[in-house]
């Protein structure tokens, strides 16, 4: 049966970072996977004649990397990337979209890094719990996902819940990594870190490659039986 899962990320290239291997085994495997952005790339120029470029560059870029991945259903809602942060319209258009996405499983940022991150985890998991109740109308019918995972994109997750293995993906998400030109110059070590941190997960599973992921549990999971604990 088809799931759909949705990917709240502060920026353009967060996604990728984090789960592009998870993201591709979920589009191989026939599940539609829906990427929400916030931060533009407008803070992306390493000199100052890319200042006014570097914006459009980084969108096309973000949405070639996403097609390698599969992913059709993606949308940055133009923030500058240091605007990304808690506040009222990031809350609702998370809420909007998890109630339009209706996903099944919700995939976002971990509070243990920077504050655009930070601010990021903390609307998921405030907005995954909130999407349920009968409340905001104008922003669709209420959902409730039934989990969601925290991912790590730069700052090692030493406390993983759940380690994917995503050997048969990992060349995928290099590929789309790839696309990312603009933000090579500052970024381009990233190519050895992001397969540093994949070999660790995966030895810890006795794979090649994995992603790691938290499970969050805002939500308490309910019980009916002591068999399912």
């Amino acid at each position: 049966m088809s799931k759909n899962i949705l990917v709240l990320a502060g920026h353009l290239d967060d996604s990728v970072l984090a789960i592009g291997g998870i993201i591709r085994k979920y589009t191989n495997a026939g599940h539609k996977v829906s990427v929400v952005c916030f931060g533009c790339g407008d803070e992306g120029f390493a000199r100052m004649e890319e200042r006014e470029s570097v914006k459009p560059r980084f969108y096309a870029e973000a949405i070639a990397a996403h097609r390698i991945l599969g992913v059709t259903d993606f949308v940055c809602h133009n923030y500058s990337d240091f605007e990304v942060d808690t506040c009222k319209e990031i809350y609702r258009l998370c809420m909007e979209a998890i109630r339009r996405v209706k996903p099944d499983v919700i995939f976002s940022h971990r509070p243990a890094e920077y504050f655009q991150h930070r601010a990021m985890a903390r609307m998921a998991e405030d907005t995954w719990f909130q999407s349920g109740w009968a409340c905001s109308a104008d922003l669709g019918e209420p959902h409730f996902a039934r989990a969601l995972y925290q991912f790590e994109v730069l700052q090692p997750m030493p406390e993983a819940t759940h380690i994917v293995d995503v050997s048969d993906t990992f060349q995928a998400k290099l590929d789309a990594w790839a696309e990312f030109k603009t933000g090579q110059e500052h970024l381009g070590s990233e190519f050895d870190r992001m397969e540093a941190r994949a070999r660790f997960h995966g030895s810890r599973i006795g794979v090649r490659y994995a992603e790691a992921l938290s499970r969050s549990h805002f939500i308490p999971q309910a019980v009916s039986s002591l068999d399912e604990l």
